[in-house]
């Protein structure tokens, strides 16, 4: 038992010393000084054209037969036969995966909300005309609501998260096509909407890998729509899942990161999530004990670059025109990047942290674009769109929801 008392006691010491360096404004002042200060590209008209020129050029290019499941675009017999007429009962087949498709979607109308006059909004309008029509809808619709067994995950969450925050772009376009298309997607988001909660509901432990249905990444997403549409059943699921699982998570295994083929970081899209349902006073007190110091030999690998291109770290799943280097790897930057801004911005704004933050963000913004154009088609069909996301952080920071301070008190911090 003496034994016993004396680990507890290192563990306890190791545990007020970690909350007192997180609390250090001198050593975080001086860490900030030695942190370099990029410069990322302009986010003017050209670079919004640059990254417009992805989605668009991947729309209708329908999937692969062997990429998406059989049955949404291709049906098997002897050998794989796109069904008739795909392109008037589907309105999501291009981009390389049915996800790819929705967010690239997002990324067009997210542009053309922004910049009403870019030169390529023609083109945006055309896609969306052409892919928002109601037997294209319905067809999406019948497709999902009929799958039963493993399929009916097919795009659960991730897919189902992209759906939504696209809607709630497309609902609060005040544009005669942006609200002719939510019309149209309508019905579709309102049973996405509803199997999400029930899939909160039912989880009884989080998705934590740096992919897809990464349970705080797809959480994000979802609070994206929530702010923007009046769904309240859903932010609260949100909300109360969010605090349920992770409230009492401490000590993240940043010494983990990053993985091969990882394109978010565990730690930081929670701690993101957390930030944002949670009262910035409450969330300090959550970041010290989940996050190490900022200055701390655990938290550099958020400043280091991240090596897509050399090495074993290459998706050898395309061609060498496709390119090589692991695309997610390069995404993996600006997520990061994305998720530190949101870290920043929901903490008090007088935390000294919030500074380290803001230009950690800046380098992985950075790296992401320096290295964006390695990836070929096996990245440029959703860099780009991740690159937005980024974007869209710095111009407008994600708004804490209105449900945040009630939810806020149940955490006990």
């Amino acid at each position: 038992m003496r034994g016993l008392s004396k680990i507890l006691s290192l563990c306890l010491a190791g545990a007020t010393s970690l909350l007192a360096q997180g609390s250090d404004s001198a050593k975080i002042r001086d860490y900030l000084k030695s942190l370099p200060t990029p410069t990322p590209p302009a986010y003017d008209e050209v670079q919004r054209l640059a990254l417009a020129a992805n989605p668009l050029g991947c729309e209708d290019h329908p999937h692969s037969p062997g990429i998406i499941r059989p049955g949404y675009l291709w049906q098997r017999e002897d050998k794989p036969q796109i069904i008739d007429d795909y392109d008037k009962h589907r309105a999501f087949y291009g981009c390389l995966d049915w996800h790819s498709a929705v967010n690239s979607t997002w990324m067009m109308i997210s542009l053309i909300k922004a910049d009403p006059t870019i030169a390529v909004a023609p083109a945006i309008r055309t896609e969306l005309a052409s892919h928002f029509q109601k037997p294209n809808i319905d067809g999406e619709l019948d497709f999902f609501t009929k799958l039963r067994g493993q399929g009916a995950d097919f795009e659960k969450p991730y897919g189902y998260a992209w759906l939504l925050k696209l809607y709630g772009e497309l609902k609060t376009w005040n544009d005669p096509d942006g609200q002719r298309a939510a019309t149209v997607l309508e019905p579709l988001a309102k049973w996405m909407s509803e199997q999400y909660v029930f899939y909160l509901h039912s989880m009884n432990y989080p998705v934590r890998v740096g992919l897809h249905p990464n349970t705080t990444l797809d959480m994000g997403f979802v609070l994206d729509y929530t702010n923007l549409v009046q769904d309240k059943t859903l932010e609260t699921a949100v909300h109360e899942t969010a605090l349920r699982l992770f409230r009492n998570d401490t000590h993240c295994a940043t010494g983990s990161e990053p993985v091969f083929g990882d394109f978010a970081s565990p730690c930081l899209t929670e701690a993101a999530l957390m930030g944002r349902v949670m009262i910035p006073e409450s969330y300090a007190k959550w970041l010290d004990t989940f996050l190490p110091p900022v200055y701390s030999e655990e938290f550099q690998l958020y400043a280091k670059d991240i090596d897509a291109v050399h090495g074993n770290n290459r998706d050898t799943t395309g061609t060498d025109e496709e390119g090589l280097p692991n695309a997610h790897l390069i995404g993996l930057n600006f997520q990061r990047a994305a998720d530190l801004l949101t870290i920043a911005h929901g903490l008090p704004k007088d935390d000294p942290r919030v500074a380290v933050y803001q230009r950690l963000a800046a380098i992985n913004g950075k790296q992401g674009y320096d290295k964006i154009g390695a990836a070929g088609y096996l990245g440029t069909h959703w860099l780009a769109t991740y690159a937005l996301l980024y974007e869209n952080v710095v111009h407008s920071p994600p708004a804490l929801s209105s449900s945040n301070k009630t939810q806020a008190s149940l955490s006990g911090h």
